[in-house]
């Protein structure tokens, strides 16, 4: 069967096709598409929920009902304790940067450096969280909702590729805000890791795991 990933990032495709690929083996007939496979281009929702399974519903229900395929919609994002849970559900777009992603990653992080400012890592305690929802056309009740997270902190004062007036972080794996998150259980940041590693440990590679082993059970095979 065909599902809809309702996302435009082509890291996010990658990431949840590859687990997906290690759960599901060679002969999974479970094929992942994105936005950009389809015939016509949909217009975005407005994401105005305030929590990630709330934004994660609402587009996995609009993509559903407008595509006429099942739909796997995710929403993540970074949660920092001394920001009182910033960026959160406004992780993308914190700094109210356009145009490239690259230039858009690099402002995100550049201000959440500035606003943790001087303070000692106990006090830079942060997580990545990501929802995903299964909907399908037709059908307002969810098939699925699962949640992974990983905990961390970010780069801060002491800390190789601390930057308090630039760019800053460490790696070139990642994209988003792992240049600047240090996972606590490895001790490095989700840019320094493999993308094999990255996804045993990341809040989407949790979740994704949690969702494939949703549609098993769902019979959706």
């Amino acid at each position: 069967m065909t599902i809809l990933i309702a996302s435009g990032n082509p890291h996010k495709l990658d990431e949840i096709r590859a687990v997906f690929a290690r759960e599901g083996g060679a002969g999974s007939p479970v094929e992942l598409v994105g936005l950009t496979s389809l015939d016509h281009q949909i217009p975005e929702p407005v994401e105005d929920q305030d929590s990630f399974e709330g934004n994660a519903l609402l587009k996995a229900r609009y993509y559903a009902a407008v595509s006429g395929l099942v739909c796997l919609a995710d929403d993540s994002g970074l949660v920092v304790d001394a920001l009182g849970g910033a960026p959160g559900v406004l992780s993308a777009r914190y700094a109210a940067a356009e145009g490239p992603r690259d230039e858009v990653d690099r402002a995100n992080n550049a201000r959440l450096i500035r606003e943790l400012g001087a303070r000692p890592i106990e006090e830079r305690a942060a997580r990545f969280v990501c929802v995903m929802a299964l909907c399908e056309p037709g059908r307002d009740q969810p098939l699925a909702v699962v949640r992974g997270s990983v905990e961390g902190h970010i780069l801060g004062p002491g800390e190789r590729g601390h930057a308090a007036d630039g760019p800053c972080g460490r790696g070139h794996n990642g994209f988003g805000y792992d240049p600047v998150f240090v996972i606590d259980e490895l001790g490095f940041t989700a840019a320094e890791i493999a993308p094999e590693q990255k996804n045993a440990v990341s809040h989407r590679g949790r979740a994704a795991r949690a969702m494939w082993e949703q549609i098993r059970g769902l019979g959706l095979r």
